[in-house]
């Protein structure tokens, strides 16, 4: 018997339709299949990922920053790296910003550890409303209109060499950006030094002291700022008592209370906060 065109038509139809099904049924299983063979890799690496990211969240009513209240409100930074397995190479990520919008910050950093020493470079940039340089242009990398500033830190801790000695020394100078004179023709480089001892430390309690001075490698006539204040003088003493608080079984909330002190620019501040999470 011969098939109409219309009769055709709708057979042609249903076996496509029967072909499109199989093929539709075909990919959600291979997808599937996909899904759970990732799901497995990843639940067996997944000890392996923790060894290579550090991701950490901290909260508190301020932040300060080398004897600068930087912003304050309630404040949220946060720090996202990737490093190998010893930590001796890290690049990473940290961000800042407080409830109300005033303050926001996003800086690059990378590190290089060996034995006590640890060489430092952070990217800076502080975009928050109001600031008076440039914080509208985070790719400027214009030494003369930048926003930006590239710090460098060398720092030294005497805990691997000698254990019951736990000083670490610091020095950081910064290298470009808008650490420039107030006649804006050349960089200062203004130096922090730093000094941070814990004086007493056990599974609960940590209690740290810390100072910190600055002055410049440059110099020009008529102008004694740095960075950090309008002279160079020691700008920051500081006490920071810490207590790690069991919420649960698996985990505990480091609490933290600190005092610091500005002697050059007469100013002191106090900060109490939490870290919420660190891996």
């Amino acid at each position: 018997m011969k098939l109409t065109y219309t009769e055709e038509s709708c057979i042609n139809l249903n076996r496509r339709e029967q072909t499109r099904r199989k093929w539709n049924s075909r990919i959600v299983c291979s997808l599937l299949m996909l899904l759970h063979l990732c799901t497995s890799v990843q639940a067996q690496h997944s000890t392996c990922v923790e060894e290579y990211v550090d991701f950490n969240l901290e909260i508190a009513n301020n932040h300060l920053w080398r004897g600068i209240e930087v912003s304050d409100g309630l404040v949220m930074c946060t720090a996202l790296a990737l490093h190998d397995k010893n930590s001796h190479f890290t690049l990473g990520l940290w961000n800042g910003t407080n409830s109300s919008g005033d303050y926001k910050e996003l800086n690059f950093f990378g590190e290089v550890k060996a034995g006590g020493w640890k060489l430092a470079l952070w990217d800076t940039y502080n975009f928050s409303p109001g600031a008076d340089y440039n914080n509208r242009e985070f790719f400027n990398y214009s030494a003369h209109s930048t926003g930006r500033f590239l710090d460098c830190i060398l720092s030294y801790s005497f805990t691997e060499a000698v254990p019951r000695f736990p000083l670490t020394l610091s020095c950081s100078t910064i290298l470009f950006g808008r650490d420039r004179w107030k006649d804006n023709r050349s960089n200062r480089y203004s130096c922090y030094l730093s000094a941070e001892y814990p004086l007493f430390k056990n599974d609960k309690w940590c209690f740290e002291a810390g100072v910190g001075g600055t002055f410049t490698w440059a110099s020009q006539k008529g102008d004694k700022s740095t960075f950090y204040s309008d002279r160079p003088g020691l700008i920051h003493l500081q006490l920071r008592a810490q207590r790690n608080v069991k919420l649960a079984k698996n985990y505990a909330i480091p609490l933290f209370a600190c005092a610091v002190f500005n002697p050059v620019m007469e100013r002191a501040f106090f900060q109490i906060g939490a870290q919420v999470f660190s891996f």
